[in-house]
């Protein structure tokens, strides 16, 4: 399949409740596949291409390097087998196109020709990860965790539609709203429908976390305990106006506490940042299979979990100076030779 529309950025048709259903998350066909076309070829002979495999002394096409890698790096938790679309953070995207882009180069496309190669090879190229570890000692952004991640090889999640904002949406439309022909067996078709997926949940708040043995379940036949496993517990903050609106910082009285999803994470053994340095409060973003849920889905469980800082870009999206970048002999395009074509796919905020 072809790709020009490869670049998603919404979640905004979800307020359509013809289109907000279990097949508009996860579609109705087989995962994509991707094959290399014209453009791909032409990416691989491409300046950009060639600082990205073998490094760059320039400091402005350093921070132009290390700005595309970052982008990539926080696409990667969130590549999906829905279709060809990739996501990208708004604020971000904006950096993109208002930081890293000129007359003469089309940030946006070379964006998307990374993130084909990397879903054409099914991993990020080692080379890239390795200037990208030279760089990072001298380029803050960068998450080498998250690349490091889509080196070992593309694990994509079933779809990044499937927010946990979403998820509580339609849990709230189609169980707590059934109506009485549907109400007995709502949950059981949510749990059928929703269950068992791959999912990347962003936003959530870093509570704890410590090796817990599994309790031993009781009856004759009961299945053996699970080995112990690093449990990390997290936290949603769901959205209140009374507290999130004008009046936010008027308090009378004892505080109310914050409507919240609980979620008991059952890490796995490798992760690819260091939680014993990880404060508690910290906003990470939670890689794995959702499990289990109780209590009409104010406590989550999801297993074979991998956690990930997850940066606010709203409150810094700065990756380079314009000026650095237009200076840097990179920054030009070589892969259509013309005015910059902007790819298709643009849409909303996620």
């Amino acid at each position: 399949m072809r790709s020009r529309a490869l670049l998603a950025l919404s979640l905004s048709l979800l307020s359509s409740p013809a289109l907000a259903q279990k097949e508009f998350f996860f579609g109705t066909g087989e995962p994509p596949v991707f094959r290399e076309a014209d453009m791909d070829k032409r990416f691989l002979r491409s300046r950009v291409y060639q600082a990205l495999t073998n490094g760059t002394s320039d400091p402005g096409c350093a921070q132009l390097v290390g700005a595309l890698l970052t982008v990539v790096g926080e696409s990667a938790p969130f590549l999906h087998k829905r279709d060809e679309n990739f996501f990208v953070d708004p604020a971000l995207l904006q950096t993109v196109n208002t930081q890293l882009s000129t007359p003469r180069f089309p940030a946006s496309m070379f964006l998307v020709s990374m993130m084909r190669r990397v879903l054409i090879d099914k991993k990020l190229p080692a080379e890239w990860l390795q200037t990208a570890v030279a760089l990072a000692p001298y380029y803050p952004p960068l998450d080498v965790g998250k690349l490091r991640f889509a080196a070992d090889g593309v694990k994509p999640v079933d779809s990044f539609f499937f927010t946990l904002p979403a998820m509580l949406e339609r849990y709230d439309v189609e169980v707590l709203k059934a109506n009485t022909t549907a109400a007995s067996v709502a949950d059981a078709k949510f749990r059928d429908d929703y269950l068992d997926k791959e999912v990347g949940f962003g936003g959530l708040e870093f509570v704890d976390a410590k090796l817990e043995k599994p309790k031993k379940k009781k009856g004759r036949n009961a299945p053996p305990p699970e080995p112990p496993a690093l449990v990390a517990r997290l936290v949603y903050y769901l959205p209140d106006p009374a507290q999130d609106g004008m009046l936010s910082g008027l308090t009378y009285g004892k505080p109310k506490l914050r409507p919240a999803v609980t979620i008991t994470a059952r890490l796995k053994d490798a992760q690819y940042m260091d939680l014993a340095t990880l404060p508690k409060g910290t906003r990470v973003l939670l890689r794995g299979r959702f499990w289990e849920y109780r209590k009409a889905l104010k406590e989550l469980e999801v297993r074979d979990a991998l956690l990930f800082q997850d940066r606010d870009w709203t409150q810094n999206a700065a990756l380079a100076d314009p000026a650095a970048v237009a200076a840097c002999p990179l920054a030009f395009n070589d892969l259509t030779g013309t005015a910059p074509v902007q790819p298709g796919g643009f849409g909303g905020k996620r």
